[in-house]
């Protein structure tokens, strides 16, 4: 008798875990259909993306333009914060000079949360705040949140 009551609970607990397993699906699928419509909107276009699906990928990538004010701005920056002049931020120097990172994130529209390393270079700096400009562009594609941003650094 415990064996079938046990039998029973499982098989309860196998049909929830596949309801909740559809939902999930679901949430995936809506997801993606926003992901898409965003590419859309994006690139000014819906179904011209080519067989490649190089489209989609580019549709999250900063122009040229911005990405040519970013490197500007990003070096003019860098050079303030880069106090001892030795081609390195530390986390003193960035502590120091945080009123400008902050300009900078107003400036771009990044989240405050963007995390440094001690002794970044202007390449990695480059790098880490100009991912962050196109996590940041996806996101507010999609609507924003939490699940976005799991979608956007997919």
């Amino acid at each position: 008798r415990a064996l079938e009551d046990r039998v029973r609970e499982v098989e309860e607990e196998l049909r929830e875990a596949r309801v909740e397993l559809e939902k999930s699906g679901e949430v995936a699928a809506e997801l993606r259909a926003r992901l898409a419509d965003a590419e859309a909107d994006l690139t000014g276009g819906g179904d011209e993306e080519d067989a490649s699906g190089a489209g989609a990928k580019a549709s999250w990538e900063c122009s040229d333009e911005l990405r040519a004010r970013l490197r500007k701005v990003l070096g003019e920056v860098f050079t303030k914060m880069d106090l001892n002049t030795d081609g390195k931020l530390s986390t003193e120097e960035m502590s120091k000079t945080s009123d400008l990172l902050t300009e900078l994130h107003v400036e771009f529209g990044l989240r405050a949360e963007v995390q440094f390393t001690d002794s970044m270079t202007f390449d990695q700096f480059e790098t880490r705040l100009g991912r962050e400009l196109e996590l940041t562009r996806k996101e507010q594609a999609l609507g924003g949140g939490p699940v976005a941003r799991a979608v956007a650094e997919r």
